[in-house]
């Protein structure tokens, strides 16, 4: 299991650039902009279904033609973490281990704190903030994990510590390392971790996969799910997303890793041990009470799932969860009978360029959207891109259309409205596409490589890059007093 490969490997590419304003700005106001609350993105995937749908959208295809570039600010790193918006402020985190609030409208910087870096044991890379934080509005916090293993309370406000924060998760954050979004269901927080590049540290110690559930209210850790029972064998629950939750937070999921146990006899390493490469359903106080792991994943060598599942329910289906893995497979379940296998596979993906990530849903589209997939004509590869599933009669699935977006690991696409916005991973640069016909729209270029999953605040889209640039994107002038303002507040 190397979740962070792709980051160990872009580590020397990460700048240390000045943080400020932005190169390009448009409009004005600030975060008591009128109406500047009515919309939010407050952790990984948009809801804790983690389908990436915007609900606030209405970005038609002739809308996205006319896409602009409405702010880009530099910040002090790389961005791996998706940028989270609420009551008119945009929140980023970057590789340099600082924490922004930026003005939704201009870009303009409101507060930031800086937190450092760690260096991954064996030399692998070093790493800031990764995991795409949870805003919690009830209290007004901004909670993310810091590389030294801290999980931070911020306040949205002016960014200081809340009182009883920060709360320290583990002491060895030079293997044990967080990449998956945090995510709040009902009073509590739930935190995945993973290795950086799988090195065991200076005792021959691996990483101990697992989720933290977070009691809230008295800040503590109140359950843990240990994903290969015992310490220091891997299993880690990494990728974009941690958990996702049933609509009514009755139940969460999570795809887990390879674990690492030798076998007692032969001395070789056994991946599937506990619930490695493993989909699980656990109760919100992190008990198991029903997993699968597909026949086609191997028991051998490093095939795991890198995000937990989105979860979704097609007309005429049963509710489903989907979730990729890096043997190419996309996998879909029935959330009521997980442990019977999946009910649908497709082989999408490529094994050489990781298919760690999720699909996104469009339940107003009846459609799911699987990124970083490999697009083929004739047997060749064009590249890597979207592909677009639709669902039948009798819940069957049928590949739509396939579009490239760019190259290799590419985080879920934005379900906006009638289009999706997509990253162009190791390509870099952005595609708005048409999610009927997979048409590309608008594209716009960058040099650094796009990784962090794209967020959206109404018919405005935030972005961040691994140059440390944020850029907000939407349909004509959506400043103050615009006409074209659509569902921008």
């Amino acid at each position: 299991m190397r979740p962070l490969l792709l980051l160990a490997a872009l580590g020397a590419l990460s700048l240390a650039l000045a943080s400020g304003a932005g190169a390009a700005r448009r409009g004005g106001g600030g975060p008591d902009t009128p109406g500047a609350g009515a919309v939010a993105w407050t952790a990984y995937g948009g809801d804790t279904q983690l389908t990436g749908f915007s609900g606030t959208s209405t970005v038609t295809p002739a809308d996205a033609r006319g896409f602009e570039l409405q702010w880009a600010t530099q910040l002090d790193g790389g961005i791996v973490a998706t940028p989270l918006v609420l009551d008119g402020r945009v929140y980023a985190a970057t590789e340099a281990g600082s924490v922004y609030a930026l003005d939704l409208v201009t870009g303009s910087l409101i507060w930031k704190r800086t937190f450092g870096t760690q260096a991954a044991y064996g030399g692998c890379g070093t790493y800031g903030i990764s995991s795409t934080g949870a805003i919690d509005s009830a209290r007004g916090l901004l909670y993310v994990i810091s590389a030294d293993g801290l999980l931070q309370a911020l306040r949205l406000d002016d960014g200081t510590t809340a009182p009883g924060w920060p709360l320290q998760l583990t002491t060895r954050p030079e293997v044990e390392y967080v990449w998956g979004g945090l995510q709040i269901v009902g009073d509590r927080l739930y935190v995945p971790f993973a290795s950086y590049c799988d090195d065991p540290d200076s005792h021959d110690l691996s990483a101990d996969g697992r989720v933290d559930a977070i009691d809230l209210d008295a800040p503590a850790v109140a359950a843990t799910f240990d994903t290969v029972p015992g310490p220091d064998n891997l299993g880690g629950v990494w990728g974009f997303g941690g958990i996702s939750a049933e609509p009514d937070g009755s139940a969460l999921y999570t795809a887990i890793g390879n674990s690492w146990v030798p076998d007692p006899v032969t001395g070789e390493i056994y991946d599937a041990a506990g619930f490695g490469d493993s989909v699980v359903r656990l109760t919100t106080g992190l008990v198991p009470v029903s997993s699968n792991r597909p026949p086609t994943v191997p028991t051998a060598g490093d095939f795991d799932f890198g995000a937990a599942p989105v979860l979704f329910q097609p007309p005429g289906c049963p509710p489903l969860a989907a979730a990729n893995n890096k043997d190419g497979l996309l996998y879909v379940w029935n959330r009521d009978d997980l442990a019977s296998g999946p009910v649908f596979s497709d082989g999408v993906g490529t094994v050489s360029a990781p298919f760690v990530g999720a699909p996104s849903w469009s339940p107003r589209l009846n459609l799911l959207f699987d990124g970083a997939t490999a697009v083929r004509t004739n047997g060749t590869d064009e590249g890597d891109g979207v592909t677009a599933f639709s669902i039948g009669p009798g819940c069957s699935f049928e590949r739509k259309w396939a579009t490239v977006t760019g190259l290799g690991t590419q985080p879920p696409p934005l379900v906006l409205g009638d289009v999706l916005f997509a990253d162009g991973g190791y390509a870099g640069g952005y595609k708005a596409i048409d999610a009927a016909t997979g048409q590309v729209l608008y594209s716009f270029a960058t040099t650094a490589q796009t990784f962090a999953g794209p967020s959206a605040a109404g018919n405005l889209v935030l972005t961040g890059d691994f140059s440390g640039v944020v850029r907000a994107f939407g349909p004509g002038y959506l400043g103050p007093g615009s006409t074209t303002a659509l569902n921008y507040p």
